[in-house]
């Protein structure tokens, strides 16, 4: 009975993050449809950020009875592995391409200097800071502590890595492989910020790796052209496992086995930790 109830909660907790996300992102949306020269993005990005830390303090203050730093959120900090390691994670995906498939590097074309400018304010602002803050908030913050104390830290890292894979559906419809690849990826990426954030105790340890993982996006790696990213490389390649399918590299088997050395990395520092402090 006590499982079941557990389950409900976790299940509504869930939703109600889910939703307080969704609504801090259109009201940030809500800023394009004013023309306030490349402004509007800005207040996008920051108005999701704000609604969102606006509401999650709410509901945890007067729902869950409790303080941000229960849940990891804590105060801004520098944890030096996980810098080392966003960095370099974007870095390695992106030389295992250009060295091992074969392609062609081209300079993505705007139309206009003020497309070009949304394009970076939305890359770097919104989707490599606040995105990555809000994400992490909300996975690695709320509901990893919630679940973890219901349960314990492996389940709670699994369950909200799950949960994570099945919230990026919502940036596109993918099927059969495609479908399969982000799952696995989105899951195995939400394992490697969970341990990062466990580790040190602060979403900032996953923030870090998350948000230069997307920043890296800066670089596309792609077999069609596109209209984001300030270079791409055209990869001579439609093998899904390379490609990632239709979401993208960040599906990708090589992507995948980044994230999977990131985690062992991470599991061989804390163990040098653990037995550190035993000696």
């Amino acid at each position: 009975m006590t499982s079941l109830v557990n389950s409900f909660k976790i299940v509504g907790l869930s939703i109600i993050l889910f939703i307080i996300s969704v609504l801090a992102q259109n009201l940030g949306i809500l800023w394009h449809i004013f023309s306030l020269y490349s402004l509007e993005y800005l207040l996008h990005g920051l108005t999701y950020l704000i609604v969102t830390i606006g509401l999650v303090n709410l509901l945890v203050k007067k729902g869950l009875k409790n303080k941000l730093p229960y849940y990891r959120i804590t105060t801004f900090k520098i944890c030096p592995l996980c810098l080392i390691l966003g960095l370099l994670l974007p870095i390695i995906v992106i030389t295992v391409y250009f060295v091992f498939i074969s392609g062609d590097i081209i300079v993505t074309q705007f139309a206009s200097k003020k497309e070009y400018i949304e394009m970076l304010i939305s890359l770097i602002f919104i989707t490599g800071i606040v995105a990555p803050i809000v994400e992490e908030i909300t996975f690695r913050g709320i509901l990893l502590k919630y679940i973890e104390d219901k349960s314990n830290s492996i389940f709670a890292i699994i369950l909200t890595s799950v949960l994570f894979s099945f919230v990026h559906l919502f940036n596109g419809k993918l099927v059969g492989i495609d479908f399969y690849l982000l799952i696995i990826a989105g899951t195995i990426a939400g394992i490697m910020y969970g341990i990062a954030c466990y580790m040190y105790q602060s979403i900032w340890a996953s923030i870090l790796l998350h948000m230069f993982w997307n920043i890296g996006g800066i670089f596309v790696i792609t077999n069609s052209k596109e209209d984001y990213g300030i270079l791409q490389y055209l990869i001579n390649s439609s093998n899904v496992f390379i490609t990632g399918g239709d979401y993208g590299i960040d599906a990708s088997i090589i992507s995948i086995l980044s994230y999977m050395l990131v985690i062992i990395i991470l599991l061989f520092r804390k163990r040098h930790l653990r037995n550190s402090n035993i000696k």
